[in-house]
């Protein structure tokens, strides 16, 4: 893991990165891919990462991803805390946005497709009727894909993580997919935006918009009108922040399976319009890119 002061100014072209820890066999953090992280716990301290792919880890049976990793920036250490069951967090390409109660809200992401497990089965034996009495188990090795994930929001309490629970269903639920973006508007809105279907593994478009509202769970379907030339297009693996203005979401670059986009676009909330905004620099394509690249094209380049 690697640390950017962001409190004081450096050039764009050399960050001023600082390594923070090593392999997990020396700290103690999580060998883990496609996951998510937000900034949590007792004084917004920590950086929690749930979810992901962990590779040496085989799951078929279960769902639970019973342990979640922190990391206190204070003192530079990983710690290592307990979900409750049912949690669904083994899945990859999830999004996150934590409330200022402390509060995570996790949706979308899809499961892996699980190699090399086992799975026991029971062949009667010659001689016995259909009900399985007397028969021998045996173990198959598999590969396996899970059924889908239920998309139901879950909620991770960073402060008393055994708290942490699914979210009531008082609504439609919307289609589930991963790879999209979360903002979170006035500490009240989470705005969803783009990723891949989780069912045909299209890139939804991005004049498809989600709005779920914490305080009454509940999902409203919301469409936006693209720039003038029908843009944004489809993605998925974009960065997104919200603007200091508390109302624009700018997203940059992402991947609709065939391109890799380069482009930089700005969603107003209050009107529900996408504007395309001319960088003027030929800056290559980037899917799976952080939010802090988007923050510097914002206040550079825009």
């Amino acid at each position: 893991m690697a640390i950017l002061p962001i409190n004081i100014p450096f050039p764009l072209t050399d960050p001023p990165w600082k390594p923070a820890s090593g392999p997990q066999n020396s700290v103690g953090g999580p060998v883990v891919y496609s996951h998510t992280a937000f900034v949590g716990g007792p004084n917004g301290g920590n950086m929690i990462v749930v979810g992901g792919v962990v590779p040496t880890t085989k799951k078929i049976n279960s769902d639970d991803e019973l342990i979640a990793y922190s990391y206190d920036c204070d003192i530079g250490r990983w710690n290592s805390f307990s979900l409750p069951s049912q949690n669904y967090l083994n899945r990859q390409g999830t999004a996150s946005s934590i409330a200022s109660n402390g509060i995570a809200h996790i949706w979308g992401g899809k499961r892996a497709i699980v190699t090399g497990g086992t799975a026991s089965s029971a062949t009667p034996s010659q001689g016995n009727n259909n009900n399985g009495i007397g028969s021998i188990p045996s173990s198959t090795t598999i590969n396996t894909t899970k059924p889908r994930l239920p998309a139901t929001m879950y909620q991770i309490d960073s402060f008393f993580p055994t708290n942490s629970t699914m979210a009531p269903i008082t609504s439609i639920l919307p289609p589930l997919r991963y790879g999209h973006t979360q903002t979170l508007i006035n500490d009240r809105t989470i705005v969803i935006l783009g990723g891949f279907d989780s069912l045909s593994g299209d890139a939804v478009s991005l004049a498809d918009i989600w709005l779920y509202d914490i305080p009454t769970s509940i999902w409203t379907h919301k469409f936006a009108d693209l720039d003038k030339d029908n843009k944004p297009a489809n993605r998925s693996s974009h960065s997104q922040l919200l603007m200091p203005d508390g109302v624009s979401i700018l997203i940059y670059g992402g991947y609709d399976g065939y391109h890799v986009y380069n482009d930089v676009a700005v969603l107003d909330t209050r009107t529900w319009s996408w504007t395309i905004k001319n960088t003027n620099a030929a800056v290559q394509g980037r899917a799976d890119v952080s939010n802090f690249f988007a923050f510097f094209l914002s206040n550079s380049d825009l």
